[in-house]
């Protein structure tokens, strides 16, 4: 397509007729705001040439043709509240600790009570195998444990052999992470970061990194690597440069956070909130980003 001054009368009337079959009047305000569009915001030539130039200096070349469709209301970068509500919810869990990665033959717990740390009854469980319950104490044992981390090259060190006592449960990302948006009203819970990726689809837009990013993580986005094996899952909790890494909340496993230098077996919350993990995934083929709109889902 091309800027606005080079739309024609015809592709004029096309994007005046879509985006008045598409929006609401609520939604064309928030996009009038967005766009600084000047005055009372209407659904006239006007607004779809600015549109149309607003697409081809923000969205791309060629991208012009004042439609307000998912893609351009993604980059328009406005924040769902059920977004924000997200946020508050992912916060909360975090907050509330007791939920440990479900990854019992290399977290260096000894998590069914039988005295030994990663021993022979805890090898062979898949990640999540634990789901459902509480559990009310696991084990660390002092002593250093070589080849840790997702090369096995690292090394961990516990200084205090304790019983650390509470109420746990184990989980793994997509669990918290889907908990928060089903609490914001969202999705169902999964455990599945792949099942949260197309809910994203079909309740927002989903950028894949290889084909562009949008300029600015905002809070609520869905953060994700899928591929090479597995997946791992994150809330953006605010907004950044998509140029630097994201603060999220996650459910790190053991080795990711080895190869951190931030692991403690004797921690009672593996929840945190902080730089994304998955940084150093560079394949951009792998590497996901989630946002909610207006559109697809009622506030």
């Amino acid at each position: 397509m091309a800027k606005g001054a080079e739309l024609t009368d015809k592709q004029v009337e096309a994007a005046i007729a879509y985006n008045n079959g598409r929006h609401a009047a609520t939604w064309i305000t928030l996009a009038a705001i967005a766009l600084k569009f000047p005055g009372i915001p209407s659904v006239n030539e006007l607004f779809v040439r600015l549109v149309a130039d607003w697409q081809e200096k923000f969205v791309g070349a060629g991208q012009g043709d004042g439609k307000i469709g998912p893609k351009t209301e993604a980059y328009l970068g406005i924040v769902h509240p059920k977004a924000l509500h997200a946020v508050a919810r992912a916060l909360a869990i975090k907050n509330a600790g007791g939920i440990l990665f479900d990854s019992w033959g290399n977290d260096l717990r000894d998590n069914d009570g039988d005295a030994e740390v990663d021993g022979r009854s805890e090898q062979g469980k898949a990640d999540g195998s634990h789901y459902g319950g509480s559990y009310t104490s696991f084990g660390v044992f002092k002593g250093t444990y070589p080849n840790q981390g997702w090369g096995n090259n690292q090394t961990v060190t516990v200084r205090t052999s304790k019983i650390v006592s509470g109420t746990f449960q184990y989980r793994v990302c997509a669990d918290v992470v889907s908990r928060a948006y089903n609490e914001a009203a969202v999705m169902p819970t999964t455990r599945s970061t792949a099942t949260i990726l197309q809910k994203f689809r079909e309740v927002g837009y989903v950028w894949r990194r290889s084909e562009g990013y949008p300029p600015t993580y905002l809070p609520g986005d869905f953060i994700c690597t899928l591929g090479h094996g597995g997946g791992h899952s994150g809330i953006v909790v605010e907004a950044t440069s998509t140029a630097h890494t994201p603060k999220v909340m996650e459910l790190p496993g053991p080795s990711t956070m080895v190869d951190e230098g931030t692991y403690d077996p004797a921690q009672t919350n593996d929840v945190r909130v902080g730089l994304w993990t998955k940084r150093g995934i560079t394949d951009p083929k792998v590497n996901y980003l989630g946002r909610l709109l207006y559109s697809k889902l009622h506030p």
